[in-house]
């Protein structure tokens, strides 16, 4: 799943996300996990927009067929089916 989370700071803001890269070389790896979670701190509201626009596709990918879209689809199918055979009763 990703996600970005927006904090207020003592001084501005923070973002935290998952960064791309890590979760590739996680998903790729045998050896130990790296936690992807980084986070940015900006001084004001301006430069946390900024930040989001330029970098919205890293935050949150293009779809692809991953686990969690795999188990959207399979959650889906089955209820598909279940509304089927209910309306055949």
């Amino acid at each position: 799943m990703n996600s970005i989370r927006i904090e207020r700071a003592q001084n501005g803001f923070t973002v935290c996300m998952d960064d791309p890269a890590i979760v590739a070389k996680n998903q790729k790896s045998d050896g130990p996990w790296l936690d992807p979670e980084v986070e940015f701190v900006f001084d004001d509201e301006a430069e946390v927009i900024a930040f989001i626009t330029k970098n919205l596709t890293k935050i949150i990918p293009a779809k692809k067929d991953d686990f969690a879209s795999s188990f959207d689809a399979a959650v889906q199918e089955s209820e598909e089916e279940e509304k089927a055979e209910e309306s055949k009763k």
